[in-house]
């Protein structure tokens, strides 16, 4: 028999850690990388002379309290569309039927927040043979009814503080 070493060095741990950040996620565009490198809760560098403002999701309808919600607030089409580049994102462990999560210091503009609850925490949205997603997601204006909302269907005027509420499919 073949003796195997298991013990794994730090560099071998941080090229699989690696690996896992590069798993695809929604529609193609890597939302679950997005989400776990990127760990932002801010609209990026804050000016003292501009005003920022607090958006407020509001998640329900989650079916299964296990796993995470992974939540990514965009600005434009070009990022949304690609799953890269969010202004701020998310990972909430699921614990109940809803959840709120507050984003805070967003400048004026327009938004479009994407949500997936990774029940089994693969970091990836899990979809069926015919590419229908088996886990649940939602999309600020609760678009996409017939698949991914674009980002016209999802976005929304931010220009004061706010709240949305996102229902889970």
């Amino acid at each position: 028999m073949k003796h195997v070493n298991l013990t794994m060095t730090t560099a071998q741990i941080r090229r699989a850690n690696m690996t896992k950040r590069t798993l695809s996620a929604v529609w193609g565009a890597g939302l679950a990388c997005l989400l776990l490198s990127a760990g932002s809760m801010s609209a990026g560098a804050m000016s003292t002379d501009r005003q920022t403002h607090t958006l407020t999701v509001d998640i329900d309808n989650i079916q299964v309290q296990t796993g995470a919600l992974m939540v990514a607030l965009y600005a434009n089409a070009e990022d949304y569309a690609a799953g890269h580049n969010p202004s701020a994102s998310m990972i909430k462990p699921v614990t109940k039927t809803e959840h709120r999560l507050v984003f805070s210091d967003l400048a004026d503009g327009q938004y479009a927040v994407k949500v997936f609850h990774d029940e089994n925490g693969n970091h990836s949205l899990d979809t069926n043979m015919l590419g229908v997603p088996s886990e649940g997601y939602g999309f600020s204006n609760n678009a996409g009814s017939f698949g991914p909302a674009s980002f016209k269907g999802a976005s929304f005027s931010l220009q004061a503080d706010a709240q949305i509420t996102v229902h889970i499919r």
